[in-house]
């Protein structure tokens, strides 16, 4: 027996609902105009109840189309697909740990299984470090980008892909980027700390 688009509607909703009710989700089964009587006949269904619906042609729904949820979810996917590219494209580019964990919130579980699927990745570690004039050139190129690029509070490039074209323009392992740059931020940071104190110090 084929079963019907209506069906698999309805079948759909009744788990839905079946599992507002088990969460005691009273906001939601009030939103879809569900009342009590409603709750004990479903209250009573079995899985194999929802698998005799299969042939029904018609559903117990009022359907409206929500352009603007519709929209909301079409982003949201769209930016979860943009977010696996460019953790994709990180990771082929042997990102370190605590990078991809700055920007995607990836554990260091998910980090190794993802590394452990490639090849030709440089063992988990910390980077060597970049020659003098790796680092002059980076320097140069850094301040140059975090003055011409969106940045977050302490100071890094809101882009992570940013990082690799870094690393791409001057010839250097994204990791030492990464750590290099951090460095930086960090003393950035702490030179901030540092003035602010002096400052409250002066007009106290």
């Amino acid at each position: 027996m084929v079963k019907t688009k209506e069906a698999e509607l309805t079948s759909a909703v009744f788990l839905y609902v079946l599992r507002c009710i088990a969460e005691s989700d009273h906001i939601a089964l009030q939103q879809l105009k569900i009342g009590e009587r409603e709750i004990e006949q479903l209250r009573t269904l079995g899985i194999l109840d929802l698998y005799r619906i299969d042939s029904f042609r018609s559903h117990c729904l009022s359907i409206s189309f929500n352009r603007e949820i519709f929209w909301t979810l079409i982003n949201y996917m769209k930016e979860q697909r943009d977010n696996e590219a460019q953790l994709e494209q990180l990771i082929n580019n042997d990102a370190p740990y605590s990078m991809l964990e700055m920007f995607f919130g990836i554990s260091n579980r998910e980090y190794t299984q993802r590394r452990r699927a490639k090849k030709g990745l440089t063992n988990v570690g910390r980077p060597n470090e970049p020659s003098d004039s790796e680092t002059d050139s980076l320097l140069e190129i850094w301040f140059k980008r975090c003055k011409s690029n969106d940045k977050d509070a302490d100071g890094r490039l809101l882009d992570p892909i940013q990082y690799l074209d870094l690393a791409n323009e001057l010839n250097i392992p994204l990791r030492s980027v990464w750590l290099l740059t951090e460095r930086w931020v960090e003393l950035d940071r702490r030179a901030h700390i540092k003035k602010k104190r002096k400052k409250n110090q002066t007009e106290s």
